[in-house]
């Protein structure tokens, strides 16, 4: 029998196979969604609440599913569950695991300054994660972090810059951190010498890609 909990994750799947615009070549994708419900139901003891981790923070928000279907509610990214890195999406605190690999972008709401501003999210690397857009050019150079917070004036962990359709992850063991890290980006690609100091905000750098 599935619980109360699983139902909404049958009702997922089954909005997800229905859809008019799936076509066969997403069928991989849903059958790494089906093998997620089955875990779900098998290990959670008829309570998936106690499985997932929930205690991280939750946003207003959107998902937009790769088969163009769309998720209103609630939404933590980027959680490991089973092996696997899933998106939480709390539908009237029914809590859903959403495997990130079927996911095109999730777009999480924040209020600033009493303005309510959107972050986008999108999966632009093989580990799967869904990377924070921090900056985007002219749809020409856009800029990523592994922040899982709306947006923010920092860099997190690590960025990538995708600019010509190709994507550099800035990453360097030997910097300080990753604003340094997407300096030198900036560096090599202009032949520049800036430091730090150089940029007292963000906006400076990014003026300058």
């Amino acid at each position: 029998m599935i619980s109360k909990k699983s139902h909404s994750l049958l009702i997922l799947f089954l909005l997800v196979i229905s859809s008019p615009n799936l076509k066969a070549q997403n069928s991989e994708l849903i059958n790494t969604s089906l093998q997620l419900l089955n875990s779900v139901n098998s290990n959670c003891n008829c309570d998936c609440i106690h499985t997932l981790d929930i205690n991280h923070p939750f946003f207003e928000g959107k998902i937009t599913l790769k088969d163009s279907t769309v998720l209103v509610g609630k939404i933590s990214v980027n959680q490991y569950y089973q092996n696997r890195l899933i998106t939480i999406f709390n539908n009237n605190d029914q809590y859903e695991p959403i495997d990130n690999e079927i996911i095109k972008d999730v777009n999480l709401r924040h209020d600033e300054n009493k303005i309510t501003k959107e972050t986008k999210f999108q999966n632009i690397s093989e580990d799967n994660r869904l990377y924070r857009l921090v900056h985007q050019k002219d749809s020409k150079i856009s800029v990523y972090d592994s922040s899982d917070n709306p947006q923010e004036n920092s860099l997190v962990g690590k960025v990538y810059v995708k600019e010509n359709n190709s994507i550099t992850d800035t990453w360097n063991f030997w910097t300080s951190g990753p604003k340094k890290d997407l300096i030198n980006y900036l560096n090599d690609r202009d032949g520049t010498n800036y430091k730090r100091r150089d940029f007292k905000a963000l906006d400076d750098l990014f003026a300058m890609l």
